[in-house]
């Protein structure tokens, strides 16, 4: 089947009993490029792949590839392959045979397969493993040998549904590297599924939140990272969501002398950690009640009159701050407000 253009979800819903699992999906998911769809647990990013690749039928709605409704088309019809957070590799076959076997399935003749097996492992890597068992591969291996089996039938699109989740993090991140120089390589469509903010932002080319089995923001990572169109979104990335108060030209927290006397329109404010800056100073509103240590930045968790907002900070200029410090929340004019 030829593709082109967009796999289209044109209202799509699938529902277990009572819980809405996927609620009225309408997305365009661009072709050659690499979608993450992030959200929490049991926000219904499994269900949404399982219907692209036709695993799951949905209660309403339709689905195009291209200009073609698949809506009713089994897998095998729709040039997908997928991934799963466990490799599932046979046990009884080693890495070669377990490449091998869809191609052994729909009856090719043995050179080609053979050719096949040994571009698949190239693209990972994998050449020195054909001939090891699942038991004798590490986590990262089993999961490299599973991306081959999928993308060793040649598929349009690859389905990823949290491949990476199971392995630590040094692994995770060599894989996410390699992910995307293997979708730059043979241009399939990758749609990728996560719960890990920091794994979205590094593969997305497009990005789909999702909460409650409904989109809650999608299009280019860093504008739906920077400026989320909804409260939703933004707790999907932990942004500050405070109280504020559109006063004249000025907004106004609630640690702010001024927030009684002001008469303006009470509004909520997101505010993305890395756009706050922290100022110490004796007779500032708010106290640094923990500092938090990350791999690649601080966290001061800060306490402005009852109000907890978590400030990022430059790892060389956390040991400038003590808990119990009185700091002064100077917040970043691109604050988006809603």
């Amino acid at each position: 089947m030829a593709v082109d253009g967009f796999i289209r979800l044109d209202g799509v819903s699938k529902h277990y009993g009572l819980v809405k699992a996927v609620d009225n999906v309408s997305l365009n998911i661009p072709f050659r490029e690499i979608t993450v769809i992030l959200g929490p647990s049991g926000s219904g990013k499994t269900t949404l792949l399982r219907i692209i690749a036709g695993l799951e039928k949905p209660d309403h709605g339709r689905i195009f590839f291209g200009k073609h409704d698949v809506t009713g088309k089994p897998p095998w019809e729709r040039s997908v392959s997928m991934v799963f957070q466990e490799p599932a590799l046979l046990p009884h076959l080693n890495a070669f045979e377990n490449i091998a076997f869809g191609l052994e399935a729909h009856g090719l003749a043995r050179d080609v397969v053979r050719e096949r097996v040994l571009w698949a492992s190239k693209l990972l890597h994998i050449e020195s493993l054909l001939d090891k068992y699942p038991d004798q591969l590490s986590g990262g291996e089993q999961q490299r040998v599973a991306l081959a089996r999928a993308l060793v039938v040649k598929p349009k699109i690859l389905l990823l549904d949290e491949p990476l989740s199971n392995l630590d993090l040094s692994l995770r991140e060599e894989l996410r590297i390699e992910l995307k120089r293997i979708q730059r390589e043979t241009g399939i469509t990758f749609i990728h599924v996560t719960h890990d903010q920091d794994e979205a932002l590094e593969l997305a080319d497009y990005l789909v939140v999702l909460y409650n089995g409904r989109v809650v923001d999608y299009g280019e990572p860093l504008r739906v990272y920077e400026k989320p169109r909804s409260i939703l979104a933004a707790r999907v990335f932990g942004h500050n969501i405070v109280d504020a108060i559109e006063c004249k030209e000025e907004t106004v927290y609630p640690w702010m002398s001024s927030w009684r006397s002001c008469k303006g329109r009470f509004i909520k404010a997101i505010i993305p950690q890395h756009r706050i800056v922290i100022e110490k100073t004796s007779n500032a509103p708010c106290t640094i009640r923990d500092l938090v240590y990350r791999r690649n930045y601080g966290l001061a968790i800060i306490d402005c009159n009852g109000v907890l907002l978590k400030v990022s900070i430059n790892l060389r200029e956390m040991t400038m701050y003590s808990v119990g410090d009185k700091v002064k929340p100077i917040i970043d004019s691109k604050t988006i407000i809603r």
